[in-house]
């Protein structure tokens, strides 16, 4: 779906599509609709899957919101306000990730009967995603883009070795300013 703001702020219907307080949805696939708006002057947003919140209010009260958002709403349109509010509010809101939960070692075999034979094998059955727990029970499960091979695994001497991930996207909320990461050891024993 795109958004479509009315150049007035309190527009109610156009070419078929009905506003609220000045914004509508609509589909973008609907190429047609949405060039009549570009062409006359509307603000499209596309890629958006629905109208927030923050949309469906006037923009009076929107104005009446920012400065608890931290916004000066001076000479800001109703589009401005509400992804500048949206943004505050994902700032906002984020939980900061300071630790992944661990990830028991992984047996390795021995020396003589190693369960692995190399680092990609290894890779290959590690994790695809890790998480982390906060102590509200609130989870970020957060996908693994690969794994890094921190000690040089050799399956023919005995040690823990470890494995360092490389995290995909954080979920919102969440948040890894920190850089945070997960690893584990694949133990191979004498």
């Amino acid at each position: 779906m795109a958004r479509i703001y009315a150049p007035n702020q309190h527009h109610n219907c156009d070419y078929g599509v009905d506003f609220i307080n000045g914004v509508a949805s609509v589909p973008d696939a609907d190429v047609t609709t949405i060039n009549w708006f570009t062409h006359h002057g509307y603000l499209v947003v596309p890629g958006t899957d629905t109208l927030s919140p923050w949309d469906l209010l006037p923009v009076e009260q929107l104005r009446i919101f920012a400065p608890f958002a931290g916004i000066d709403s001076t000479g800001m349109t109703k589009a401005q306000l509400v992804m500048a509010i949206e943004t505050a509010l994902i700032t906002l809101m984020k939980i900061e990730i300071t630790a992944f939960d661990a990830i028991p070692d992984i047996d390795g075999g021995t020396i003589a009967e190693p369960v692995f034979a190399d680092k990609d094998e290894v890779i290959a059955a590690l994790p695809e995603f890790v998480t982390a727990t906060f102590a509200n029970g609130s989870k970020a499960t957060v996908p693994v883009t690969a794994w890094a091979d921190t000690d040089t695994y050799n399956k023919g001497t005995a040690g823990k070795y470890t494995f360092t991930a490389t995290l995909g996207a954080i979920p919102l909320p969440f948040a890894n300013t920190a850089g945070v990461t997960a690893t584990v050891k694949v133990e191979v024993k004498a």
